[in-house]
């Protein structure tokens, strides 16, 4: 068919065929199932087969060069680094992956209980039944919460007043996860209406213990019932019943008490119940179509302190899984964006920080160069606190125990910048201590510092552990726990094993270099030169007598003077082949014997 008789029949009296319409967007059932949709609402399909009928948006597929490119010119509204955005958002910025939808489809249709919310919402919309335990059990009529202690018998207000004043100068720099205003009107309604209060006694309490590590240690008598208090309420409440967001709030100053004074263990289970429950009221969603997580529409969940809240916990969930060896809880779907920076607030520079350690996931394949990309990240991240800067210092040594793990032969430069790392988050260690700052880190930098140094066993990591050593005393001195002291003893115990090592290995040098009889010598022809009585004897500055028979007349001579650096160049190598030098006593001469260790750990 030639040109002219397609014009012709363009142009002609019947109508040309007219093409198949596609549907601008099919609805999310239809997407998933690959079925035709004809983008009504309801479309046809979904009433057909009585599916629920929903429309999402779903961002066009980028190249990564491009989405990189977005993201460092600020597309997504963040500053935060694209390696971030894909680690917990997928790679689609803030909207979830068809496999997360489909998931999470999958995960409400294995509940019974989602079902029934489904079923009621098909039926009537406006007034299906709430997502709800029907039918899980048959119930009991017996429990009753247990008694907790009411904040208001252990604080006065301007005590309560005084505490949240120290936990917002001290805490919510770096864990701005809290409405200032809003906590400080709720302390006042609390002891003038108590009715008209809307938060639990539970976060006031746990404001109130941080705010008693900050302080000057008057009101310390009081820390256990505020602690017993809070956790009293908090496992009658959100662990019993569906949690909100002040429940989530307060789970996470929980976690930074028990991560500041607890042992790890427990600070590591309640911050995996702390991300449990932040999956439960939906923290990790931004905008939810979910039926297992509804949006959130009252007055208390700001877009803001929400995403906030979601950060913070999943940074410390991970973090301490991390320190501890655990594994930390994963959430499927993460479409929480950022935190929004604001001025005194260090919280989203904290988040910024964390995408740097997400690499540190022991989920996540190793691959040729990451870790030295993690190092150069890190080492050119300039923290804007000295709580962050303790952190990266923290991560720096982390970084090295990965790094090491997959090359144990480093390099000068990842070695050079490992310790420079480290010596950077001692200085931050001191300052705090110098304030008085309790932040976990202040104690555990210098402690893997040491730990590390020791590790690294050479002469550019072994000349900086005085400082390291000083530092760690500093603190010990400052603080005086019992924990503490203990990690001192610790510390110089290693320190004690290293140096026993090294003299043992020193003594063992010296024996090789001690010559045996002429008679058992394999040529001792090679060295007759060596015995000649014409051999002048080895002198050192004037000292005289280091050839004698007698050790004692080589211990007084080296007592008088000592012997230098500079001294060594002085000799004739001829004195190496002297048969009663004691080389033995010469190489270990300078450095303290080596007897035992003393209870309280010193020599």
């Amino acid at each position: 068919m030639d040109s002219s008789s397609v014009n012709g029949s363009a142009s002609g009296g019947s109508p040309p065929a007219q093409k198949r319409q596609r549907a601008k967007q099919a609805c999310e059932p239809c997407r998933l199932r690959k079925r035709r949709c004809d983008s009504n609402m309801p479309c046809n399909m979904c009433t057909q087969f009585e599916y629920k009928c929903y429309y999402e948006k779903h961002p066009r597929k980028r190249s990564k060069l491009v989405e990189q490119h977005a993201i460092a010119d600020g597309a997504t509204g963040s500053s935060h680094s694209p390696e971030m955005i894909k680690s917990e958002n997928n790679g689609n910025g803030t909207q979830p992956t068809v496999e997360d939808i489909s998931k999470m489809r999958s995960m409400e249709a294995n509940s019974g209980i989602a079902f029934t919310r489904l079923l009621g919402m098909r039926l009537d919309p406006s007034s299906g039944p709430k997502l709800f335990t029907f039918g899980w059990n048959l119930g009991s009529n017996s429990y009753i919460p247990p008694a907790s202690t009411p904040i208001t018998d252990i604080l006065n207000q301007d005590q309560m007043y005084s505490l949240a004043r120290l936990h917002f100068a001290n805490v919510h720099p770096l864990y701005g996860f809290l409405d200032k205003d809003r906590t400080m009107e709720a302390i006042s309604l609390r002891w003038s209406r108590p009715e008209a209060c809307d938060m639990p006694d539970h976060l006031l309490c746990g404001v109130a213990t941080l705010g008693i590590l900050f302080s000057e240690g008057a009101l310390t008598p009081v820390l256990p019932a505020l602690v017993d208090s809070q956790k009293k309420t908090l496992e009658s409440t959100s662990t019993m019943q569906p949690p909100c967001l002040a429940d989530v709030q307060s789970w996470v100053v929980r976690c930074l008490y028990l991560r500041s004074t607890d042992h790890p263990h427990a600070t590591w289970i309640a911050s995996c119940t702390m991300m449990h429950l932040v999956e439960a009221v939906g923290l990790q969603l931004e905008v939810s179509s979910s039926v297992l997580h509804p949006a959130a529409n009252d007055a208390e969940n700001d877009p803001e302190i929400r995403r906030r809240t979601f950060w913070v916990a999943r940074m410390l969930n991970s973090w301490v899984s991390f320190e501890y060896g655990r594994t930390r809880v994963a959430l499927r779907g993460i479409t929480a964006q950022l935190p929004t920076p604001k001025e005194g607030d260090y919280t989203a520079d904290y988040v910024d920080l964390y995408s740097i350690s997400c690499c540190l996931d022991p989920e996540t394949s190793d691959k040729a160069g990451q870790w030295e990309e993690f190092l150069e990240k890190l080492d050119a991240y300039q923290p804007q606190h000295d709580g962050i800067a303790l952190s990266k210092a923290n991560l720096g040594l982390c970084g090295y125990r990965r790094l090491r793990l997959a090359n144990p032969n480093l390099s000068g430069d990842i070695i050079n910048k490992i310790i420079n790392i480290g010596l950077r988050g001692l200085e931050a260690a001191r300052r705090m201590a110098e304030k008085g700052m309790p932040w976990w880190h202040v104690a555990n930098v210098p402690f893997q510092t040491i730990c590390v140094f020791l590790a690294m066993d050479i002469r550019e990591s072994l000349s900086h552990l005085a400082t390291a050593m000083r530092t760690l005393e500093f603190v010990v001195e400052r603080f005086r726990t019992v924990a503490m002291k203990e990690a001192l003893k610790t510390a110089r115990f290693l320190v004690r094993l290293s140096k026993k090592r090294k003299d043992e290995d020193s003594e063992v040098l010296g024996l090789s270099l001690k010559k045996d009889q002429p008679a058992e010598d394999p040529q001792p022809e090679n060295l007759k030169a060596a015995t000649t009585p014409s051999l002048p004897q080895p002198r050192l500055n004037g000292l005289s007598g280091l050839g004698g028979a007698s050790g004692n007349s080589n211990t007084v001579g080296m007592e008088e003077t000592p012997m230098t650096a500079s001294s060594s160049e002085d000799w004739n190598l001829d004195v190496l082949n002297d048969s009663q030098f004691d080389w033995n006593y010469f190489l270990t001469h300078d450095m303290p014997a080596f007897n035992t260790f003393a209870p309280d750990g010193t020599m």
